[in-house]
């Protein structure tokens, strides 16, 4: 995804791929006792180069529990970085992290974090200018980042939660730390959405639908800078959305727990 590709996803079904398969032995540290396993599947550089992707620094990796693991742009062209699908000639089954799991070569000694479960989306890097899309009753606007700073964003300290996962030469986030967010509500200015429903859409995860009259009531934010930088995909961006349950009661019950939903790509009422 990227403005190589007008910033919208391009799906590769995994059947697509079967050309691409290999085989490989390796171990799964996760499952280390049982030792080395015959494993199916298809190396990571394959479904890039496959989107289109050119010149990227990194590639984040997303699992479906949107567990988010970014690895540097030499390390996913190694041809024995490889998203998995069977083992031993079966489907890789949930308990081990299927249907399709990130596995690296045991040489490279990469942390156990490394390891990204339920493999959903691949995100390069090279966002330059994302947008993301709302629909009210089927109409839809599209948003920027300079789009959103024109409608009055807020800027404030908030200790913030991040996908968990593992990141390679990231900087560390300091907390609390300064982010720029506009509420939900500046984008329907003027609009009478009492008794609708709001479904917040990720690129990787499942969505969620919420009555919208607490989201509008409380100062909900929709977050797309920390510290005055574009969000990287590996923390949650590049559109994350911040409930504060613990000051508004009206989000008791309903919120995520983690008060964040990550990757936002779509907001739509109705």
């Amino acid at each position: 995804m990227g403005p190589r590709q007008g910033a919208f996803p391009t799906e590769i079904p995994w059947r697509a791929m079967a050309g691409d398969a290999v085989s490989i032995l390796s171990v799964d540290p996760n499952f280390g006792s049982g030792g080395p396993s015959r494993y199916t599947g298809v190396p990571l550089q394959r479904f890039l180069d496959r989107a289109g992707v050119g010149p990227m620094q990194g590639v984040t990796v997303i699992g479906r529990d949107q567990y988010a693991v970014y690895i540097p742009a030499k390390l996913a062209a190694n041809p024995q970085v490889v998203i998995v699908s069977e083992r031993e000639g079966q489907p890789l089954t949930d308990y081990r992290g299927g249907p399709l799991k990130l596995l690296f070569p045991p040489d490279l000694n990469m942390h156990l974090s490394a390891y990204c479960w339920y493999v959903e989306t691949l995100i390069p890097d090279y966002y330059e200018n994302p947008g993301i899309t709302v629909r009210v009753d089927g109409n839809m606007r599209r948003y920027t980042p300079a789009d959103l700073d024109a409608l009055l964003p807020v800027k404030r300290a908030l200790y913030l939660s991040i996908p968990a996962g593992y990141r390679w030469d990231l900087p560390k986030l300091v907390q609390p730390s300064r982010v720029t967010g506009l509420k939900l509500g500046a984008l329907f200015t003027g609009e009478d959405l009492s008794g609708k429903t709001m479904t917040l859409t990720p690129f990787s995860g499942r969505p969620i639908t919420l009555p919208v009259d607490p989201l509008l009531s409380c100062e909900v934010l929709l977050v797309y800078r920390i510290n005055d930088e574009a969000i990287h995909p590996s923390m949650g961006g590049p559109f994350s959305v911040y409930f504060p349950v613990m000051t508004c009661a009206a989000l008791e019950g309903i919120a995520p727990e983690t008060a964040s939903l990550f990757f936002l790509n779509e907001i739509s009422i109705d």
